[in-house]
């Protein structure tokens, strides 16, 4: 018998890469609520939450713990928790202890006694059956003028490639986070590499970037970078000098 979700409607919260569509579908898969009845924000949001019954935020628990605490990505990470009436910790599975420890801490420290859960292979625990019901909850405002102007600076970047040095791509996307200030928040890509005879994903998020084989039945040859403040021409020379071998 499929299980009931005690609420009607939530609205999931989370950085770009948390997991939120993973969130979204274990929901779906788990209790009988609609698809309708799942909402997932804008990764820049800091919309009127009044309409939802509940806001969960989803932090990936692999991450690296934890982002510069002056960056647009962490400031609005600490918005979308205090708007949040409970925390999904996604990929737990994956997650190396120390940083699970680190997570678990830090929301803690930020909202004290705020409920949370953990997603295991994609599947809440089975005792679960949503967080307590709470009275209608107070939204937080955006502390910082930058976010508020989030959604209008939000910049998404797509470039097609045939083949390209991995080592060298990630190593110019790491330059433009570190050294030059861009504030990349997510870059997927599949692609074709010298380095690999199988095709390599690539997916960043504010922490940083994952690789992996691709599936063979994904789309091939294309990167695209997500974030604020991208300096397009930059970023173009970085994917040229990357199409060729050294």
């Amino acid at each position: 018998m499929t299980e009931c979700l005690n609420i009607s409607n939530v609205l999931l919260l989370g950085l770009p890469g948390s997991g939120k569509n993973t969130v979204k579908q274990a929901l779906m898969t788990r209790f009988e609520l609609p698809q309708e009845a799942i909402s997932v924000a804008s990764d820049w949001s800091c919309q009127d939450l009044s309409q939802y019954e509940q806001a969960w935020c989803v932090i990936d628990m692999r991450a690296r713990f934890l982002l510069d605490e002056t960056s647009l990505a962490f400031k609005q990470l600490e918005t979308m928790l205090h708007n949040a009436t409970g925390v999904v910790f996604s990929f737990s599975e994956a997650a190396e202890l120390d940083r699970q420890s680190a997570w678990v801490q830090w929301v803690k420290r930020q909202r004290p006694g705020l409920p949370v859960v953990r997603l295991n292979q994609n599947d809440f625990p089975r005792s679960w059956s949503g967080f307590e019901k709470v009275p209608q909850f107070t939204v937080a405002k955006c502390r910082d003028s930058a976010l508020s102007n989030l959604e209008h600076s939000f910049e998404t970047l797509e470039f097609r490639l045939d083949k390209v040095s991995l080592d060298h791509l990630l190593m110019g996307l790491d330059n433009s986070r570190e050294n030059l200030g861009m504030q990349i928040w997510r870059v997927q890509a599949v692609l074709a590499t010298y380095e690999y005879e199988n095709l390599v994903a690539i997916e960043g998020t504010p922490f940083g970037w994952d690789t992996y084989a691709a599936d063979s039945r994904q789309q091939e040859g294309y990167l695209r970078i997500e974030g604020v403040g991208l300096q397009k021409d930059w970023l173009d020379e970085i994917v040229k000098a990357s199409s060729f071998r050294v």
